[in-house]
């Protein structure tokens, strides 16, 4: 990367590993930047472990008196009012000038958003998650970047169809994921007449795998496999795991929480040249394009429809479409992610 203005990043997550931003916009991008760009850095995961607050404690004094030269200073997501968030309000007042806040979540539509507008206003620089955070953000500070969720790239990709065509989901199934499921996909596999089979990752609890056991019970020719003993923190391990999928399915309600993701479900399918059915609205259409590297969808109907249409593609359409959802990776790798927090350190925009 020409003219690299950063050396050294203090990361302040709000969360530890479990957390899907921690590890995908802080964790796997400083070990590629460490690896590949020889930038040094600092994560600080909060908690109360004597090994948690030592890092702390080191980190925070390193950030504050002894910064590095060229380095950032990163407040991701910190939205309390506890001590952790006002020592680092106290950071930002007095080292402004490097500072950024990360914000890949509209946490202020759930959460008193007293700290985050802190933050935003406070902080030097602000990196949004997906264009609707950076629309809210951008009432507070100008110099809003938008910097997608990237995802790590091991090479691993798909190389062979499976013989029983199978359907894949990654993520939690909270409400809004849950609901969208039930709205789309679920009624749309219903329809399907062929033997088939759905892998869905991130179904932890008991009453939910019985409840989609339940859901479709009648239709036998659907089999519904859910990992167990899921280890989110082994990349590869998950990775190999969306290389059996034969499309993968991504779906978002019309909810402003919802609409300000930033498509991260549709990267990692993509990653590993898996082509994407979605919905039709603007977060997941800011990664998947109608035809070229997935399908976007208005309806139950045309989900089902796309569903079939895939099963029985010839082989070098598929393969098409699989060399383009792996190519569209580019545009949301670990370098395109690093080339934009160059401009933010050097005050360009995008």
């Amino acid at each position: 990367m020409p003219n690299r203005k950063i050396n050294h990043i203090y990361w302040f997550a709000y969360y530890n590993l479990d957390s899907p931003s921690v590890r995908y916009r802080a964790k796997y991008p400083l070990d590629f930047a460490k690896e590949k760009l020889g930038i040094s850095s600092s994560l600080v995961l909060p908690g109360y472990s004597p090994k948690r607050l030592w890092n702390f404690i080191t980190g925070y004094i390193a950030a504050m008196v002894f910064p590095k030269k060229n380095s950032l200073i990163v407040i991701q997501r910190v939205r309390s009012n506890f001590i952790y968030s006002n020592l680092l309000k106290l950071l930002v007042l007095i080292r402004k000038k490097r500072t950024v806040y990360d914000l890949d979540d509209a946490d202020y539509l759930e959460h008193n958003p007293g700290t985050i507008h802190f933050f935003a206003r406070n902080c030097n620089y602000l990196s949004a998650g997906s264009p609707a955070i950076a629309q809210y953000l951008i009432r507070f500070n100008r110099s809003v970047f938008h910097i997608t969720s990237p995802t790590p790239d091991y090479g691993i990709v798909k190389k062979a169809r499976k013989a029983v065509f199978t359907v894949g989901w990654v993520g939690n199934f909270g409400w809004g994921h849950k609901d969208s499921l039930y709205t789309y996909l679920f009624p749309a596999l219903k329809e399907l007449k062929f033997e088939c089979r759905l892998i869905m990752i991130g179904i932890t609890q008991e009453s939910d795998k019985k409840e989609i056991c339940r859901y479709l019970e009648d239709h036998s020719n659907i089999k519904v496999v859910l990992p167990s003993d899921i280890d989110w923190h082994d990349e590869k391990w998950l990775q190999n795991m969306i290389r059996q999928f034969d499309v993968g399915i991504a779906t978002l309600l019309n909810h402003p929480i919802q609409t300000a993701k930033s498509g991260i479900k549709a990267k990692q399918y993509m990653n590993n040249g898996i082509p994407v059915i979605c919905n039709d609205l603007p977060e997941n259409k800011n990664v998947v394009i109608d035809n070229f590297n997935g399908r976007v969808c208005h309806s139950v109907s045309a989900f089902s429809k796309r569903l079939i249409e895939f099963k029985n593609m010839d082989a070098e359409h598929y393969w098409q479409y699989s060399r383009n959802a792996r190519s569209s990776a580019e545009h949301f790798n670990h370098w395109k992610y690093f080339e934009v927090l160059e401009q933010m350190k050097n005050g360009t925009k995008q």
